[in-house]
C-alpha cells in the first residue's frame, strides 16, 4: 500500500512517551508530527479504526502548574496502518492520524516535538 506524501515532517524523539486507550498501555510514542504519531507496541494495533488515546507527559515537562499526575494529554487517533518493526520483528509500530485535538493539546503536542526532538 503506497502512503500519501507527507505534510509535515516527521519528528524522532530521544525520549519515548507511553500511549495508553483508557488504562490500557498500547505502547510508546517514537516519532509525531503536526498531524500524527507512530507507536512501538508489543503486539499489532487494529487499523481502520479510531481509538481514544492518551498520552503521558513526563515530570521534566513544563505544565501549567497541573499536579505530576495529571501530565497527560487525551485525543482520538485514527490507527492508519499497523506492521512489524522493521529492525525488530518482536515489536510492532503503529501509524495514527490525530483526530479532534482540542486548541491546548495542538499547542502540547507542538512543544513536545520543540523538546524531545533529536538534535
Amino acid at each position: 500500500m503506497k502512503h500519501a506524501p507527507r505534510e509535515h515532517q516527521r519528528v524522532y524523539l530521544t525520549f519515548y512517551l507511553r500511549i495508553f486507550e483508557g488504562d490500557r498501555f498500547l505502547g510508546f510514542l517514537i516519532d509525531i508530527s503536526k498531524d500524527g504519531l507512530m507507536v512501538m507496541s508489543e503486539k499489532p494495533l487494529e487499523e481502520n479504526r479510531e481509538y481514544k488515546l492518551r498520552m503521558k507527559l513526563p515530570p521534566t515537562f513544563e505544565w501549567k502548574g497541573k499536579k505530576v499526575e495529571d501530565r497527560e494529554i487525551h485525543f482520538k487517533g485514527d490507527c492508519r496502518w499497523s506492521k512489524h518493526d522493521e529492525v525488530d520483528k518482536e515489536f510492532y509500530t503503529s501509524g495514527f492520524a490525530f483526530r479532534e485535538l482540542s486548541e491546548e493539546d495542538n499547542e502540547i503536542i507542538h512543544k513536545v516535538i520543540r523538546e524531545f526532538k533529536i538534535r
